[in-house]
């Protein structure tokens, strides 16, 4: 299949959003919930403290879910500009 400049463009962006995606994924950060007790806490109690944590952990996720969507409208768009390549055109 033809490939055009602009679809490799958006394919290399997807490339690059997966892998970002990947990196938010095995962050240490994702599960420093586990490890807050009692003498790890600022605020009000501990519980509020792991609460929080354990929020903001999974709004990465949410984040790399997001980064993952992205990409993968990149390369839906990507592939519909090469099915509207004609054949033998200049890629």
């Amino acid at each position: 299949m033809s490939t055009t400049p602009a679809a490799q463009h958006l394919r290399q962006r997807a490339l690059v959003l997966h892998g970002l995606a990947g990196r938010i994924e095995h962050l240490a950060v994702l599960t420093v919930h586990i490890e807050a007790g009692a003498d790890t806490w600022v605020g009000p109690s501990p519980q509020l403290c792991a609460d929080d944590l354990r929020l903001r952990g999974m709004q990465l996720q949410a984040e790399a879910d997001q980064l993952r969507r992205e990409a993968r409208r990149f390369d839906r768009i990507a592939d519909e500009m090469d099915a509207q390549t004609p054949i033998g055109a200049p890629s």
